[in-house]
């Protein structure tokens, strides 16, 4: 499906910088995953995104890229020619941003802004348009709306937009008994997922004596699964943890929570897994169903097919999923053994093993 925003946001970011000369900045998530055009050889362009998937496929079209949780802290005040930024799910990260075109524009310098309605795009168009002293000027394409907005004002921190500290690590989760730092920019970022906290009460019975040695957190957010697993007797012997995530604040965090709790292990940035060849003994995965603004049952296979992959042949892997997700189908040809756990009717936790090297692929 057209993301009508985001080829609105590439229409106006080709016009004005294809033929310009200076130095421009494109601020983009995972609603850029395979709509990205060719690079349009412009060394002043640089793409900065939060996904490690999207840094890899703009590299692959020819874009100069950045890979983190949006930091512009090494863009100079009033030195970008023109901002570009399809707004973003959750509003911290977006009124960390629209902060940063304000500072980082030059005097009478574009952003370009684009979303849906229901995304509140209009409302952050209206707010960044009066701090930035410029005209209003939104252009509506059914349910799309965007803006091109000349900077007028100079960027004044005490009136910026309200970020919840976005950039800083603070304690959640204070009442799970774990040590856990998060931030904003990170799914479920303040609390524990419900489904991680009945895929760790599995993990005892399901183990039995079996003593892991290796542990892959496949898709780790902040880690949750690998601190509260690496409390349990049946983990003890854990020598390796493995945490992987596609997302930069997600990778940030975990290694904090990692160090701080003093695990022996590696945090790696990678699209599912991707790119790991070490085979682990356990592998524990709450896989995300959602790519952009859309349940996506492709982002559950890819997880599947990575644990197929790095499984060892008398390891276990431990899914958490929502109840309606038919994970055991689509493992179905992936494993040998697939069973269901557990049931609470929000979630179901599923353990696979014996992962097969013939599958229906």
């Amino acid at each position: 499906m057209t993301d009508l925003a985001l080829a609105r946001l590439i229409l106006e970011l080709t016009a004005l910088v294809k033929n310009t000369h200076g130095s421009f900045l494109w601020c983009t998530d995972e609603n850029a995953l395979n709509n990205l055009p060719v690079a349009f050889n412009h060394a002043g362009l640089l793409v900065m995104t939060n996904r490690w998937d999207v840094a890899e496929e703009a590299k692959a079209r020819g874009f100069t890229t950045q890979f983190s949780d949006f930091d512009c802290s090494g863009i100079a005040d009033e030195s970008l020619d023109g901002f570009f930024y399809r707004v973003s799910k959750e509003k911290p990260l977006v009124h960390h941003l629209l902060n940063e075109a304000w500072r980082c524009l030059k005097p009478g310098a574009p952003l370009v802004i684009s979303g849906y309605k229901n995304e509140g795009t209009k409302t952050y168009i209206e707010k960044i348009t009066n701090l930035m002293g410029s005209e209003k000027h939104i252009q509506k394409e059914g349910a799309s709306y965007s803006s091109i907005i000349l900077k007028q004002q100079r960027y004044l921190p005490e009136q910026s937009l309200d970020d919840s500290n976005y950039c800083q690590m603070r304690p959640v989760a204070e009442d799970s008994g774990l040590s856990i730092l998060s931030k904003p920019g990170l799914f479920g970022w303040n609390k524990v997922d419900a489904g991680s906290a009945l895929l760790v009460g599995q993990i005892s019975k399901i183990l039995g004596d079996k003593q892991p040695n290796v542990c892959l957190d496949l898709g780790c957010g902040y880690g949750y699964l690998t601190l509260a697993a690496a409390q349990l007797e049946c983990c003890q012997n854990v020598r390796h943890w493995i945490l992987t995530d596609n997302n930069a604040a997600a990778v940030a965090a975990a290694k904090t929570n990692l160090r701080a709790a003093q695990l022996t292990g590696d945090v790696i940035a990678a699209d599912a897994g991707k790119g790991i060849s070490r085979k682990v003994e356990l592998l524990l995965c709450n896989p995300p169903f959602h790519q952009g603004f859309t349940t996506d049952g492709d982002l559950t296979d890819k997880f599947l097919e990575s644990a197929r992959q790095l499984l060892a042949p008398d390891g276990l892997a431990l899914f958490v999923v929502n109840q309606f997700i038919p994970l055991e189908r689509k493992a179905s040809g992936l494993f040998k053994v697939i069973s269901t756990v557990v049931d609470n009717g929000s979630f179901k936790v599923i353990c696979l093993a014996q992962p097969l090297f013939t599958a229906r692929r």
